[in-house]
């Protein structure tokens, strides 16, 4: 932590001798260390000449810690969703490059949020995944279906890729995930942005619905989910559980 720190403050990197001289340690040693850090990638090594810079690593656990506050509410939202619609509610995250159940609540247990940090979504047919694959950057969304190729997973569902192609196409444009799944289920997925912009999460809803819905009442339980999502910022479910979020919000028939 301490070459993190120096090369922090060097502004142009060290080179492996300041290191060692700064840390007062041998070459040697100072050479395991930053091989450490460059392969977790809290380092960079330039050539020609060889110097050690802040690597993506840093920059990433800088953005995961301003983002604390706002993850914090993941759960108090996931209560009050579940709370304004006879649903699934479930928060996934990407982590490790799987899309996980970070929070969840089941209709079978109302009020009951389950936590898990490796409960991953299966890919393709889940609100949260298709989600997540919308409105990924490209590198993420292409690295994860290499992981979980179309005609494994996704055929069976989707018949074709150009037809999941031209479903996430109309998820970007419209900045949400709707969906009448075959298994009779209504589906709505919302992402869950930084205030910088950054992809934080995804919101999964899913109804069973034992009837055929009307148009108006899909546009209902998605704007419930948009509205939902959209109040993070203003702090509104710091409160656990969703008590502040209950009075600011008026209750879905």
């Amino acid at each position: 932590m301490k070459i993190v720190d120096l090369v922090a403050l060097s502004g142009s990197g060290l080179t492996l001798a300041e290191i060692a001289d700064a840390l007062d340690v041998k070459r040697p040693t100072a050479f395991n260390l930053t091989r450490t850090l460059v392969a977790h990638r809290y380092l960079e090594k330039t050539t020609r000449p060889v110097r050690f810079l802040l690597g993506p690593g840093v920059l990433e656990a800088a953005e995961a810690w301003r983002h604390r506050a706002t993850a914090r509410q993941f759960e108090g939202l996931v209560r009050f969703l579940a709370a304004q619609i006879n649903a699934t509610v479930v928060l996934a995250e990407p982590l490790g490059g799987e899309i996980v159940a970070v929070h969840l609540i089941e209709t079978n247990r109302p009020g009951i949020v389950q936590h898990s940090a490796t409960r991953r979504l299966a890919p393709y047919i889940h609100a949260s995944t298709l989600c997540m694959l919308a409105f990924w950057p490209a590198a993420e969304a292409g690295a994860y279906e290499s992981r979980y190729p179309f005609h494994e997973y996704g055929a069976g569902i989707w018949g074709t890729e150009e037809r999941l192609r031209r479903f996430l196409e109309d998820a970007r444009q419209r900045g949400h995930v709707a969906w009448e799944a075959p298994n009779s289920r209504f589906l709505v997925g919302v992402p869950v942005y930084s205030k910088e912009g950054t992809l934080l999460a995804a919101v999964g809803v899913s109804i069973a619905m034992s009837r055929p819905w009307s148009e108006a009442e899909k546009a209902g339980v998605l704007r419930t989910v948009v509205d939902g999502v959209s109040r993070l910022h203003s702090g509104a479910y710091t409160e656990s559980p969703a008590t502040s979020a209950a009075r600011k919000a008026p209750r879905r028939a």
